[in-house]
């Protein structure tokens, strides 16, 4: 598949005549992008309006390999003198210097983006409100177990800039990577489809779409549009789309498209591919009904048996053998933050689930629980309503803990359903969860919001949480409780 490049090469020019980019925010995909840039022999500058100090260190970095940084601020002199703009996902795409930069013909698109127009590889496509991750690792575990070669990042671990930048040193794209990768497997998130307009995939997953981000799109018609938006009448290549008959907004959404179209469903035995928690059943166009074991199956909850059946529908559409989804579903394992079971100490269950960053997330957490749950919500508010999680906890939650920048709203919009207690953060939170828990219970950080109120990201919250579980272990066992 031969994609369109975003601007000219121009290899072997001098530093004048050369193409400029400017990469708007130094995070891992802006940092991704700048590298991309700098191996195609563009001149690159690297603007954050952060002026966070931890960012030195990435100044530095870029700096030595030949890109100009900027810090605090989004100079207007730097914009009008590019010939692409290409911005982070973090960034709004109304930020201020990126409407005139569009105002003036100049293009903006995304890393991603970018990249998939340098890209000629199969491509299996993950997106959704909640289970992007999860979905992703599986579908690159089964292609992996299949003896493919293939990468798999995007929105997780290396962004594709950073995959090809590593792997082209030179900038120049051979005419096949055949040698180095059989297929691309990219978690998606609807910020990076907003400023991908030529991104298309050959197989796009679309796991669920609830509330999330509102506070970065006018309303949520907007944000499912976006998650659909993986889908082009005009696309370069032949897709099919993987969707999950469940959700009401993805079963609306993808009656509107025009690419085939494999439905996975826990209530519809008919669709395409069907479970009912002790065997999975895949309906393969051409062949007989596949059934599947799972009785080794290490994921807890519904919505990992729901990221499992389009995983599969996804793997063996490119070509695996059912054995081998038999064999990675026997053997794949979770990834750290979203649901991690930690431990038990004295008969206490701690479980991880930082990566729940929405309402939504919290909902598929709650649902997967059998014991009394002592919930820990809180962070950087995304405007979504914690009243929906009211049934939720009603009946599976014996106290909620609100901490952080949202903790007073989630602990008034729940307050009617279920006891709850305000802290000022997880460290006091966990305190709180401590003395709060009877042998039985579980504790559950399942925030649904954002980390940056306190943390650089979900992981260092996650992280922060299971180093105050090991801590808490360790005395209990010390004391001669705990097990």
């Amino acid at each position: 598949m031969l994609k369109q490049e975003a601007i000219t090469m121009r290899h072997g020019e001098s530093s004048e005549g050369r193409s400029r980019v400017v990469v708007v925010g130094l995070g891992v995909s802006g940092q991704a992008a700048c590298q991309w840039g700098l191996r195609q022999g563009y001149r690159v500058l690297g603007t954050d309006l952060s002026r966070d100090p931890r960012l030195q260190a990435v100044v530095a970095s870029l700096e030595a390999e030949g890109v100009i940084v900027r810090l605090g601020e989004h100079r207007w002199e730097d914009f009008v003198e590019a010939d692409l703009v290409v911005v982070s996902p973090g960034v709004p795409l109304d930020t201020g210097v990126l409407v005139a930069a569009r105002d003036r013909g100049i293009p903006v698109i995304g890393e991603l983006e970018w990249a998939w127009r340098s890209l000629r590889v199969p491509t299996v496509a993950v997106t959704g409100t909640n289970g992007k991750t999860t979905t992703t690792e599986l579908v690159g575990s089964l292609l992996e177990n299949a003896g493919l070669k293939v990468f798999v990042g995007g929105n997780i671990g290396t962004p594709l800039s950073g995959w090809l930048a590593d792997h082209h040193p030179d900038g120049r794209i051979a005419p096949s990577l055949g040698a180095a990768l059989d297929w691309c497997v990219l978690e998606v998130s609807s910020f990076q489809l907003d400023s991908a307009p030529t991104f298309a995939p050959d197989i796009g997953i679309v796991l669920n779409v609830t509330q999330d981000h509102l506070d970065r799109y006018p309303d949520f018609e907007a944000y499912a549009a976006s998650k659909f938006s993986l889908f082009r009448e005009n696309a370069p290549v032949p897709q099919t789309a993987v969707i999950n008959a469940d959700d009401p907004v993805c079963r609306r959404w993808a009656s509107k498209l025009k690419v085939p179209t494999l439905f996975f469903s826990r209530q519809d035995a008919s669709a395409q591919a069907f479970t009912d928690g002790r065997t999975l059943t895949v309906r393969t166009p051409h062949g007989e009904p596949r059934r599947f074991d799972l009785s080794r199956w290490a994921l807890r909850g519904g919505h990992n048996l729901e990221n499992l059946m389009a995983a599969s529908l996804a793997a063996l559409r490119c070509g695996v053998d059912p054995a081998v989804v038999q064999q990675t579903i026997d053997t794949f394992r979770p990834s750290p933050h979203r649901m991690e079971w930690l431990g038990t100490v004295d008969g206490v269950s701690f479980i991880n689930d930082s990566k729940g960053t929405n309402v939504g997330a919290v909902m598929k957490a709650l649902e997967s629980c059998t014991s009394p749950v002592v919930l820990l919500l809180g962070g950087r508010s995304k405007k979504t309503d914690f009243r929906e999680l009211q049934p939720l906890c009603a009946e599976k939650v014996k106290v909620v803990i609100g901490f952080g920048e949202t903790g007073p709203q989630a602990a008034a919009e729940l307050s009617g359903c279920v006891p709850t207690v305000v802290v000022k953060d997880l460290d006091e939170a966990f305190q709180e969860a401590v003395a709060r828990t009877r042998p039985g219970d579980v504790v559950l950080l399942s925030p649904a919001c954002a980390s940056f109120d306190q943390y650089p990201n979900y992981g260092a919250r996650g992280d922060h949480f299971r180093a105050l579980f090991q801590r808490y272990a360790e005395k209990a066992a010390q004391s001669g409780g705990g097990r």
